[in-house]
Parts: C-alpha cells; sequence; structure tokens
C-alpha cells in the first residue's frame, strides 16, 4: 500500500482505485486520494472509492472482443467478413492511409480487411500478418454494428447506439454491473455519469481539468465503470457467465501470423509470457480526457490487478507493435509482490 501511494504521487495522480480479484473473488479493493478537487484553492475534495466511476478508456476493447465473439457464435456476424463493405469506408480509410499518423502507414483501403483483423491489429501492412495496434480502425466496430443491423448512430437524438444496448444486454446486465456505463446516453445509469471523477493534467507543478467526454460508444473507447464493476466483470469472465468454454478460449488465443508466430493480442486483451508467467492485460490512456487504467490478468494464478486513475500517470509508453507490461511501475510493483515473490 505504501509503494502504490508513492508511485500515485511520484506519477501525479490525483485519485487511484485498485482492485485484486483471486479465486473468482474480490479480495482487495480501495481508494486513494480524490476524484475531484478545486485546482485553486483546493476547497472542494471527494475521495476515491473502489465505487468512483472512471472513463476507463481503452480497456473498452475488451467489452468489443467479447461481444463480437458473442454476436458470432449466435451467428449473427460472420468475423470473417470485410469492413470495407460498410458505407463510407472508402472515405475514412482514404484519409487515414494519406495522413501522416502511424495508423495509417502501410494501410491498403482496397486489400480485403476483415473483422477478425480489426479486432485483432493486424489491418497495417498485408492485413493478417503483423501486429500493430490502431485505436482508430478499432473506433470503427461501432459504426459496423450499426451496419449490420441498419439502425443509424443515434447519438444526435439522444439514443444509445446499438452497440452499447449490446453490451448492457450482453455483458453489464449478466455481469450485475449496475456502476457502468455502456454509453453516455444511458439515462438508466445518469448516477454514475454524475458521480465520475474528473480527469486531470498535471503540468507547471500543478492540475489543471480536462474537457468534458464523447457521450457515444466508440469501437476504442465509451464504457464508464469502478474498479468493483470491473471485478465483477473478471469474475463473470472466468466463471462462464458471459460465455461458453470455447468462447472464452478464442478470447484470450492471441493471433498468428501465417508463418505461425504468435502475435501480441486477441480479441481486445495484449497476451505476453513474461517470466514464464502468460499475463494477459490492456491499458486505458486518454490524455485528451485526463484519465489511464490498468486491467491485467495472471491466468494460471487466478489473479487479477485493476486500476483506474483521473489522471495520465498510469501511461508508460507500451510499444504499438508489442505488449511490454512489466515495463509499468505498477504492473511490477503488483507482479514483484504477488506473482514472483511466492515462486
Amino acid at each position: 500500500m505504501c509503494d502504490t501511494l508513492s508511485l500515485r504521487k511520484a506519477n501525479h495522480i490525483p485519485g487511484l482505485a485498485a482492485a485484486v480479484v483471486k479465486d473468482q473473488d474480490i479480495a482487495w479493493s480501495t481508494g486513494f486520494g480524490s476524484s475531484h478537487f478545486d485546482t485553486g484553492d483546493g476547497a472542494t475534495f471527494k475521495a476515491v472509492t473502489a465505487d468512483t466511476p472512471f472513463w476507463i478508456a481503452s480497456v473498452t476493447k475488451t467489452f468489443l472482443g467479447l461481444l463480437f465473439l458473442q454476436l458470432e457464435e449466435e451467428s449473427v456476424i460472420n468475423l470473417h467478413n470485410r469492413i470495407n463493405d460498410m458505407p463510407g469506408w472508402d472515405s475514412f480509410c482514404g484519409r487515414l492511409s494519406n495522413s501522416n499518423i502511424i495508423f495509417g502507414e502501410n494501410l491498403h483501403c482496397d486489400t480485403a480487411i476483415t473483422i477478425w483483423n480489426v479486432l485483432n491489429h493486424t489491418v497495417n501492412g498485408e492485413p493478417g500478418t503483423q501486429f500493430l495496434y490502431n485505436p482508430i480502425m478499432y473506433s470503427r466496430l461501432s459504426r459496423y454494428i450499426e451496419y449490420v443491423y441498419g439502425n443509424p448512430i443515434a447519438a444526435a437524438e439522444g439514443r444509445q447506439n446499438t452497440m452499447a444496448r449490446f453490451i448492457q444486454e450482453n455483458i453489464l446486465g449478466p455481469a450485475d454491473m449496475d456502476r457502468t456505463m455502456s454509453s453516455m446516453w444511458q439515462r438508466e445509469k445518469a448516477l454514475v455519469f454524475f458521480d465520475m471523477a474528473q480527469g486531470f493534467e498535471y503540468s507547471d507543478g500543478g492540475f489543471s481539468r480536462k474537457k468534458h467526454l464523447e457521450r457515444h460508444l466508440a469501437g476504442g473507447a465509451g464504457i464508464i465503470s469502478t474498479v468493483h464493476d470491473l471485478a465483477k466483470y473478471d469474475i463473470a469472465l472466468d466463471t462462464g457467465t458471459l460465455g461458453s468454454d470455447q468462447l472464452m478460449e478464442k478470447l484470450f488465443t492471441p493471433a498468428e501470423a501465417p508463418d505461425g508466430t504468435k502475435l501480441p493480442y486477441a480479441f481486445g486483451w495484449y497476451v505476453q509470457d513474461y517470466k514464464g508467467e502468460k499475463l494477459i492485460w490492456h491499458y486505458g490512456w486518454d490524455e485528451k480526457a485526463g484519465f489511464s487504467a490498468l486491467y491485467l490478468k495472471v491466468p494460471e494464478r487466478n489473479l487479477t490487478f485493476i486500476l483506474l486513475a483521473n489522471s495520465e500517470g498510469l501511461w508508460w509508453g507500451n510499444p504499438l507493435d508489442e505488449a511490454k507490461v512489466e515495463k509499468s511501475l505498477f504492473a511490477q510493483l503488483f507482479l514483484s509482490h504477488f506473482v514472483f515473490s511466492t515462486k
């Protein structure tokens, strides 16, 4: 606990929520610091707890991977269908490939790119051959769901989009995640939005508030949750509540290149081996909103570590083409105390 407090302060995190799940039970959870404070005189302070909602940023991708596998199992979606066939593809992909950002590099818009490729971040280069984390392409998945169901995105009219509704019905409901919003249009969970931590940026020796968040659920981000609810999600994943054994095995099985090389990603999860342990994880990082997250599973030990923060302080700069969770000081603290110290 003292080490966590020291890391929180050293990494300029106003508020941090943490949970550990062991053998499908919440073994420990707590909060540190503040979810809100007045950046002027410090008069407003709201303590973080394990039930404080945070923007979980790219941890949302884990929900998307699961949802698409559920829909595939129900024969609603074929993951080998081309995302190229959806309306607006040529314009979107053309802009991305002609931009100067890395996510558009070596992107061949006329080549067949499947939903499977997008879910496993194997769209750049020859699709299916190499891994490059591509959140912009992942964000198209919400539009693909709307395309499949013939239901235009409804945010402008104040209604949930189809993917947000599916996540509520297929994942949040069954896992009893009542402090989680699948999008900020989910009116029945308005209290989650009002209780959500404020995002902050640290610079010049002080904190400043970040902007308000988007309301819709895109493919790569959009969910608000708590460490308690993410612990419930973790337990539901590991107890078969959210899918068959076959589906769960597929969810955590990394993609392979044509030559048999295992790639470091599987349907919304990074997968890597580290010092003889299989690690399954995802980070969240949104510099515009001022939030970061870490969700780390050690499956052979039935052990999970979850962190949510209201600044960028949990982000460690993971490479776009590798899985290196051990570079996170918070992950390293957890692994050294709870995994490798017992070997």
